[in-house]
């Protein structure tokens, strides 16, 4: 009766240690769906691929500017001749100005046009993915902060629950209930929790370095995830969510806007093969020789002549391009429908996994060690039958953790692979 009042008190002393404030100021919590709007707007690496939208809006402004300059040419010359030998020497002089300009036929410049739309939606398209990313990764991260704090809960647990043990064990030493050899592996097994817990705040502290940088903070600032431990699974079966991703995948939407540009630039080639420009001008000449004065006005033609460069080789190469734009499309296709299915897959084996533990497995263990420790106060076991409970009821919490962090990863791939938030 004395060693179960004793195990009661210290189960009670392992308790409010559990339940009682931890030391120091605990770092402001932050939801999932803070961090996702957080990253959307501070992620370095998004910082760095929006200039991309830049880029291509600058390449538009140009293609709508009027590709050719007007071409201004003024030619003049002065002498002295004379008529004969014997003629005096009289002055003569000449000028010209001409006004020049090149024009392009066949659409040339509403195709370039028509290239450079594309390529801003391209670029679009091309941040939205990088997005995409992000979230993807900011929650699978996120999830690896949940999963992270919940094994330094538990491994707090466990030092805290030990050295009741430990604790227990000493006053019973010290009423001859139990030999020395119990206090010395009940110190061992102390020490190993100590370890334990060491490596688990390490692990959670990677994870929060990383969910900092992908927010754009501090990596040397701790950040706590809130939010349930279980991420919620999206919405619809199979078929509906890889209609979803086929419509709405940046991927494949920057694929389809590279192919357009594949087709405007081969219809840009085509255009320049025989005549890609023409250009007209108008001149004017004035000469003085000796009393005479000529003024004449030219109007100017010039037409390249393709006898030789009939750009065969930049038609066959754009060709190649487009071709290898459109079967990008396809291939990208096919990668969506395998992206989602491969993700719904893995989330309904894990959520079985994490399921059993939480039907059956986890409850079962709790009861056995339950058992286990009333016993040894009891006197019908020994303490090293305690301890081997003990590690079957660790094992099995962390296998659930271990089950839980698989699913959550599962369940931020099929968020990634339908471009969806949770």
């Amino acid at each position: 009766m004395a060693r179960s009042f004793v195990f009661v008190v210290s189960l009670a002393g392992a308790i409010a240690v559990i339940a009682g404030p931890a030391s120091g100021q605990a770092p402001a919590g932050l939801t999932l769906d803070q961090a996702l709007a957080e990253a959307l707007d501070r992620n370095p690496v998004l910082a760095v691929e929006r200039n991309e939208i830049g880029i291509a809006a600058g390449a538009l402004r140009q293609a709508r500017v009027y590709p050719f300059n007007p071409e201004l040419g003024l030619e003049g010359g002065a002498g002295r001749a004379r008529l004969s030998d014997a003629a005096p020497r009289r002055d003569i002089d000449s000028r010209s100005a001409g006004l020049s300009q090149a024009i392009p036929i066949r659409g040339q410049w509403g195709l370039r046009v028509r290239s450079a739309e594309a390529g801003l939606n391209r670029a679009n398209a091309f941040v939205k993915d990088v997005e995409r990313q992000v979230a993807g990764d900011v929650l699978r991260t996120f999830g690896d902060v949940l999963v992270g704090q919940e094994r330094v809960a538990l491994a707090r647990e466990i030092v805290a629950l030990t050295t009741e043990v430990r604790d227990t064990a000493a006053k019973l030493l010290e009423a001859g209930a139990v030999p020395q050899l119990d206090m010395l592996r009940a110190s061992v097994e102390l020490e190993r929790a100590k370890n334990r817990r060491v490596s688990e705040e390490r692990n959670l502290g990677t994870a929060q370095r990383d969910l900092a940088l992908l927010l754009g903070r501090d990596p040397s600032a701790p950040v706590r995830a809130e939010g349930p431990l279980t991420f919620p699974v999206p919405a619809g079966d199979l078929a509906a969510l890889q209609r979803e991703a086929l419509t709405n995948r940046p991927d494949r939407v920057a694929a389809q806007a590279a192919a357009r540009v594949a087709a405007a630039e081969l219809e840009v080639v085509k255009a320049e093969r025989l005549f890609p420009e023409v250009r007209l001008g108008l001149r004017y000449d004035e000469s003085r020789d000796f009393e005479a004065v000529n003024r004449s006005g030219l109007l100017t033609l010039s037409i390249p002549l393709p006898l030789f460069n009939r750009r065969q080789g930049d038609t066959e190469r754009a060709t190649a391009e487009l071709r290898r734009q459109e079967a990008q499309v396809a291939l990208i296709e096919r990668r969506i429908e395998k992206d989602v299915a491969s993700a719904w897959q893995q989330v309904a084996a894990s959520a079985e996994v994490a399921g059993a533990y939480v039907s059956r497995i986890l409850p079962e263990q709790d009861r056995n060690f339950r058992l286990l420790r009333e016993g040894y106060n009891l006197g019908e076991f020994r303490i090293t039958d305690v301890f081997v409970g003990q590690r079957e009821f660790i094992d099995a919490r962390e296998a659930h953790l271990a089950a839980v962090a698989e699913l959550n990863a599962a369940i931020a791939e099929l968020y990634r692979a339908v471009d969806r938030r949770p």
